[in-house]
């Protein structure tokens, strides 16, 4: 994938008319889903154009940049998440470990200090993928941005798999490291922060093959393995270097800003993304919703998984 299909992809399409139609139908049919969109996974409504929306991100997704722009800006802020909510129910199945939509907003804490996602904070992410858990692999990561920064908070995209080949051809040796598997700290809800829990959270960061899969959150394998008392050898933090460089290299990547009503819908194997510091904020902070959805919804179920990957194949 090229920067200039990435960056053509980053650009927002608009709701279509008749979804922002469906969903304002939606809330007055339903106005309690408005405030509480998890609502939405009782009344799974019907909603064929938004249905049709959602199916054209998967298309995104799998056949075409690994991920899509879309804006609701077109519809009242108020609705903004239940049309997010509304999409991201028919684009995968919801993964509930953090709820339905997790606030992405800075809590005044520092990552370095306390066992938070660097999420709730204002600093650079850096590239990586979601989920700390060995058992818990998002397909899709979303996005709603409710409130974006004054300044900072660029989001930023890259195509792991190109990088990770692009590293196959030119430091085979980093790669081969990479395909081992290590310890990442436990910060994913669900699941006990124990040392034995600890040790038994560790797989690869890159297992290459037909089924692509990219697992990284560079920071979370470093505290895991100091945690663990199984300090990383300079090869493999030379390795993961390698790998930050590949994931830098301009010809790999994009980065776009996100607006209020605009929802990104990422491949959490294929691409990793992040997002620079920021720290001008408007009044009540920058807020986005994060949403963790399956590998593809399952439209013959009624009911919610939880505590599980749908990812996984």
């Amino acid at each position: 994938m090229t920067t200039s299909t990435l960056q053509e992809a980053a650009v927002a399409r608009p709701l279509p008319a008749d979804v922002a139609l469906e969903i304002t139908r939606l809330a007055e049919a339903h106005p309690g889903a408005v405030e509480d969109v998890d609502r939405i996974l009782e009344l799974r409504p019907e909603l064929p154009a938004t249905r049709a929306l959602a199916q054209s991100v998967r298309v995104s997704i799998e056949k075409g940049a690994g991920f899509d722009v879309v804006s609701a800006a077109g519809l009242p802020g108020e609705l903004h998440r239940l049309a997010y909510a509304a999409i991201g129910m028919f684009v995968g199945e919801p993964i509930l470990r953090y709820g339905l939509l997790y606030a992405v907003a800075d809590r005044g804490e520092s990552y370095l200090e306390k066992q938070i996602p660097v999420s709730m904070t204002r600093a650079n992410t850096g590239m990586h993928t979601d989920s700390s858990a060995r058992d818990c692999v998002p397909g899709v990561v979303a996005l709603l941005c409710e409130r974006p920064s004054l300044s900072g908070g660029t989001s930023r995209i890259a195509d792991a798999r190109a990088a990770c080949d692009w590293l196959a051809e030119n430091e085979p040796e980093a790669l081969r490291l990479l395909e081992q598997p290590y310890l990442r700290d436990v910060v994913t809800p669900g699941m006990g922060k124990d040392l034995e829990t600890l040790k038994k959270n560790r797989f690869p960061i890159v297992s290459r093959g037909d089924d692509f899969q990219l697992r990284y959150m560079r920071y979370w394998v470093e505290k895991g393995h100091e945690r663990a008392g199984e300090p990383l050898a300079p090869e493999v933090l030379e390795a993961m270097d390698a790998l930050d460089r590949a994931l830098a290299r301009p010809e790999f990547g994009a980065s776009f800003r996100l607006e209020g009503g605009d929802m990104l819908f990422v491949d959490n194997r294929r691409l990793v993304h992040g997002r620079d510091a920021y720290d001008a904020v408007p009044d009540g902070g920058r807020l986005l919703w994060r949403m963790w959805l399956g590998e593809q919804a399952d439209e013959h179920r009624n009911d919610v998984v939880t505590d599980r990957t749908l990812a996984a194949s």
